[in-house]
């Protein structure tokens, strides 16, 4: 009998996509009979899903042994099953493609911040030929040392990207590489956080949010990046620095700019001062956009390994929150 596979899911045509990589198991799309959500989920082993449809049903999977999750970071997860005895495999949803997405959208934001993107706008809008500032005597990526926190699959993308327009590459991971990473210039520990923000021109926040990471820097440690007109990109979790320590960094002047796609709260607030400074660019959370056709070819990469009894790609662990 062929194996059958659970979707739960809102992401446009992932059954499809699901169903072209994998023709000999059948793809069942949980959501299309909406009155049995939870019998047909019941009787599912494997399931594909996004983290908030799988909430309401954690614990009310006998059968499940395996879920692939759609989501890269799985924190929202966390609060939900502190209290619960969770007996599958959860993988997270972290492959080439969200760094390649992640790497295009870092190299672009510091380009258009380098070159002075938004007042070229303003020139065309205006019809003005101007050639002056930034738009003319602008850095480009080889003279910037650039500090990366974090470096998984995504954080060594971007970290690889950035060197092939010669940048000085800093990282920063919670313990000590086992190995040397040719594409890493400097490497720093979590507890050497402040030699980063000191020595770099950009940081680029790429951590998940754990114990570890929350509030990693709140306070004054952006205090540390006042005498290099840091600015601070977070494609990581909002959760890094508190909204009003942030905002404290940019008037202070500890941080020259912001960019920004993940917030504590999301959608940011209307009422929120971010929305107001000429010196922060906001994005919707868009900088790694889950596509279906990608979905599917991790799905289909960890298919094989769980039929074959190998380990997972990105297993989730429960008690480190990544």
């Amino acid at each position: 009998m062929a194996q059958v596979i659970a979707v739960l899911s809102t992401i446009s045509r992932l059954s499809h996509h699901l169903r072209t990589r994998l023709p000999h198991v059948i793809v069942s799309d949980v959501l299309s009979d909406k009155d049995n959500v939870l019998s047909e989920l019941s009787k599912a082993e494997i399931l594909v899903a996004d983290c908030d449809l799988l909430i309401p049903y954690l614990d009310k999977l006998p059968k499940l042994q395996w879920v692939q999750s759609t989501w890269a970071g799985l924190d929202k997860l966390l609060p939900y099953v502190q209290d619960k005895e969770i007996n599958f495999i959860l993988s997270r949803f972290s492959d080439k493609s969200f760094g390649l997405a992640m790497s295009e959208y870092v190299i672009t934001q510091i380009v258009n911040y380098e070159r002075d993107q938004k007042q070229q706008y303003e020139n065309q809008k205006n019809a003005d030929w101007v050639v002056d500032d930034k738009i003319k005597d602008h850095r480009l990526i080889r003279d910037l040392n650039i500090g990366i926190l974090g470096l998984g699959n995504i954080g060594r993308s971007i970290a690889q990207h950035l060197k092939m327009f010669d940048a000085t590459i800093w990282g920063m991971t919670r313990t000590p590489l086992k190995d040397r990473i040719n594409y890493i210039d400097e490497h720093r520990t979590t507890d050497l956080l402040p030699d980063i923000l000191k020595n770099c021109d950009y940081i680029i926040n790429v951590l998940p949010s754990t114990k570890d990471t929350i509030g990693l820097l709140n306070g004054q440690v952006l205090e540390n990046c006042k005498n290099r007109n840091v600015v601070f990109i977070n494609i990581g979790r909002g959760t890094i620095i508190r909204e009003a320590d942030l905002i404290n960094a940019l008037e202070q002047k500890w941080i020259c700019a912001a960019i920004l796609d993940v917030f504590p709260e999301e959608p940011l607030s209307k009422k929120s001062k971010l929305w107001h400074f000429p010196n922060v660019t906001i994005s919707p959370h868009i900088s790694g956009v889950t596509r279906p056709q990608d979905v599917a070819r991790l799905f289909a990469e960890n298919y094989t390994k769980y039929i074959n009894g190998e380990p997972i790609l990105n297993s989730f662990d429960w008690q480190r929150g990544y």
